[in-house]
Order: C-alpha cells, then structure tokens, then sequence
C-alpha cells in the first residue's frame, strides 16, 4: 500500500477567518426576512435586538448550506452515493481517484462556511450582554444557541479533518489566527460548549427572542432545545469515544422507543425548505436523476426481510431504474429516492441516530444485550427485518455499521465517518481500479499559506490506497 500523504503547499491568500459575514439566506416562512442587512461591523458598533435575532437565525441559515456539502461530498468519498454530473468531471477525478491537494477541488469541503459561520457567532457571543433590548433569560438562551451553533461547526470540521485537528480559537479580528488543536482537543472543546450551552438554556427562560423554522417543532423554545443539544452532544462524544457520556447525553435528549412508527423514528430537528422567493431548495434531490445517484451496492448489499424482500430502508430510499446516469467511466441505475421533493426536510439529527447511537455506546462499554435491543428495535421498525436476537453471536460492530448505514443513508456523510472510526474504509469499493480511498481531507492551501513558519500537518496531500 502507498503512503497516504505527501507534502505540497501553494500560495493564495487567506479567505476562511476574513470574510466579514456570510450571506444568509433566508428561513422557511410565510415571510422570509432579509438576512443580508446585517454586518459585523454593525453588530459591534450597535447590537440591538433586531439586528442580533436576524444574524443568529442567520447562523442556522449557514449551517442549512453545508447540508449538500455533508451527504454528498462525504458521501461520495464513502460510497454512499455519486455525483455524476457531466459539467462537472471533478466529482469523479477529484473524490474518487484523487490525490487530494490542498489547492485542490476537495479541500475546502465546508472549511470556508464553517469558519464564517463560526465567527460571526463568535461576535454574537461577544456583543449579547450589550443589547439592551434582551432579558437576562433572553441573553442566556441566545447564548446557548449560538455556542450549540459553534460547537457543531467544530464536529461538522473534526469529521472531515479527523487526525489533521482543526482550529477552535477564532478571534473576531479577521488579522489574527487562531491555533491548530489536534483532534482530541478539538472534541473536547466541542463537548464543554454543548455543555456551556446546556447550562445557559436552562438560564433562557420560556422562550427564545427569535423564531426558529418549522423544522424545530416541538424543539422551539430553550427547554425543549435542550434535548437537541444533548442529542448533539452524544453523537460527538460517541465520535471520540467518550461512551459513558454519551449514555448521559442520549438520557437528556428526546430518545424514546416508547413508539414504533415512522413517524416516531424520525423525530427530531430538521433543515427546511421552500420555494418561496429567497429561500432555499433541498439540495439532495434529483428526481430525473441527472446527476446525484446512489452507489449500486446499497441495494444489492441490502439484508432480507422474512418475506424475501428487501430492507425497506433501502426500498424506500432508492429506486432502480431505466436511466443509467455515467460519466468518467462510472454510471449507476440507482436513482436516490430519500427525498420526495425539492422541498423535503433534511434531518440535522434524529431519534432513529440516536437509538443507533445508544447501540453503540453500549456495545463499547459491554453491555451487549442493551445493544441489540436497541439493534433490534430499529431493524424491525425501520427496516422490517427479522430481530438479531438476545442469542446472537455474531459481529455487533458489523451490525452497528449496517444499520447506521441504512438508517441514516444520504444524511451527513455517515458512512465514511463511521468506517474510518472502526478502521474499515478498506472495505469501501472502487467503481474502477485506478480509484482510492481516502481517509482525510487535507486543510485548504488559503490556511496553510498563512502559517507557512508553522504549517499545520494537514497541509499535504492525501493520496489513498
């Protein structure tokens, strides 16, 4: 096997920490507001009230874009699903043959939009007790919110980065940089914000002092909120195998088998979409399709369910049929039917992750009969599969992994996170020969121009095996 890495750098100037704000689009409402008015040059000189609930519902706003980045970009490189758009070759060439440069098309993956993101909730955070328009409560609730916000971009990152780590420390003075922290240190970081936030919410009173999109009901105000911030907590504590607290996270989010519908699974908050004017549509959809297909393999590697059919996870999430989409060699039948319109809700975290994720904490820790309930549960309920069984002997990681894989299929770029946790990328396939797998992203070229006395070990290329 080749080596992973080897050195490269270029010069291009810095653009992740100097941008002044991102331009937000806007929420899924009747009435869609304006969320390019405001600047952060305007919320330090006058925060007020207006200003402050506009950009923090902005920073929902920002994250909802990275949505295609996540389940396609990092489904691509998992073999969740292809992007086989003909105008663009790159999605085959770059993610699947590689190498990945870090001037290249790859690696920026969310970096940019993240660090933008991050920012200006790093201003919010440092003008909130200068609003005098705001109750203590209301002070403390957008606190919360916004360090949920911040700690989320960190995972969003330490997903792609993994060992390359990532920056944690962003100061609001677009000349400064903040340091590289290692991977660990950046889940740490990432843990005691949720934690800080949880603290402030249950500070924030009754209700929030800006409106939250519908893909929140039922989550909408600080105390309910809270459940999705645990619920967040645990994935990233599952992540760095933090396993007895994720158990104490899973307990304080809105788990519960207590129903065994869909619609019960599925609970949880969500990306939303309109057509309204200025808003946004799903990016995941293509009902042709004319470019985004899935990977053949999700339905040919489907378990059977007792009657002989096939893992309804994976009926209902993909289609064969008559349109063979193909580009640099590679094609596939499979058209992705996990979002039935331009306009269907992207789940951000939801209650069928987080019974996987009690799984697998679980199975870490020896408790193997809790985890195949939990297994067991989502089988049957989700997939309508026969149940593993309290006398199953076999691999419980193997099932873990299945069942993530098709539970939460085209969502944030599981899979390829998940394999790399457990050491199995090499089980990924390759369409074609001269295909790699890759198991980081390298850190964009703009970052490590700007730190060329101390480049951050990211700063190479990723050539894959």
């Amino acid at each position: 096997m080749r080596p992973f890495f080897s050195i490269r750098r270029r010069a291009v100037a810095l653009v992740a920490f100097a941008a002044p704000l991102i331009a937000f689009g806007a929420c899924r409402e009747s009435t869609v507001p304006n969320f390019n008015t405001p600047n952060i040059e305007g919320l330090l000189d006058a925060p007020n009230a207006a200003t402050v609930n506009t950009t923090v519902v902005g920073l929902l706003v920002g994250l909802r874009a990275t949505v295609g980045t996540w389940a396609t970009g990092l489904g691509i490189l998992g073999r969740e699903v292809y992007n086989l758009d003909p105008a663009e070759p790159r999605n085959v060439l770059a993610y699947l043959i590689g190498p990945l440069e870090p001037g290249g098309f790859v690696a920026d993956v969310g970096w940019t939009a993240s660090y933008r993101n991050i920012r200006t909730a790093v201003t919010v955070l440092e003008v909130i007790d200068k609003v005098s328009g705001y109750s203590a409560a209301q002070k403390s609730a957008t606190r919360g919110f916004v360090k949920t916000i911040i700690a989320q971009e960190y995972v969003n990152q330490l997903r792609v980065r993994d060992t390359f780590g990532i920056v944690v420390d962003v100061p609001t003075d677009p000349t400064q940089l903040g340091g590289f922290v290692t991977k660990d240190s950046g889940f740490k970081r990432a843990a005691a914000l949720f934690d800080e936030a949880k603290v402030d919410l249950g500070a924030g009173g009754a209700a929030f002092p800006f409106a939250l999109t519908s893909g929140f009901a039922g989550f909408n105000t600080p105390a309910n909120f809270l459940k999705v911030i645990r619920a967040l907590k645990a994935r990233a504590d599952v992540y760095r195998g933090a396993w007895a607290e994720a158990l104490v996270a899973l307990g304080e989010s809105f788990i519960s088998t207590s129903a065994t519908t869909s619609a019960a699974l599925a609970t949880g908050a969500y990306h939303v979409y309109s057509t309204t004017s200025g808003d946004a549509l799903n990016p995941l959809f293509d009902a042709a399709p004319r470019a985004l297909v899935a990977v053949p393999s999700f339905l040919t590697e489907a378990q059977r369910r007792p009657d002989g059919s096939v893992d309804l996870r994976a009926s209902s999430k993909a289609l064969v049929t008559t349109v063979n989409v193909t580009t640099q060699g590679v094609s596939s039948n499979v058209r992705i039917t996990a979002y039935a319109s331009n306009v269907a809700p992207v789940p951000i975290i939801k209650n069928e992750e987080l019974i996987l994720l009690r799984a697998e904490a679980n199975n870490a820790l020896g408790n193997r009969l809790l985890a195949i309930q939990d297994l067991d549960f989502v089988r049957v309920n989700s997939g309508g599969l026969a149940p593993l069984g309290a006398a199953f002997t076999g691999d419980i990681v193997s099932e873990i992994l299945y069942n993530r894989r098709y539970s939460l299929f085209d969502e944030y770029g599981h899979r390829w996170v998940d394999l790399r946790r457990y050491g199995r990328l090499a089980t990924l396939e390759k369409a074609l020969p001269s295909h790699k797998i890759f198991p980081v992203v390298p850190i964009p070229v703009d970052e490590c121009n700007q730190r060329l006395d101390q480049p951050p070990k990211g700063c190479v290329n990723v050539i894959g095996f």
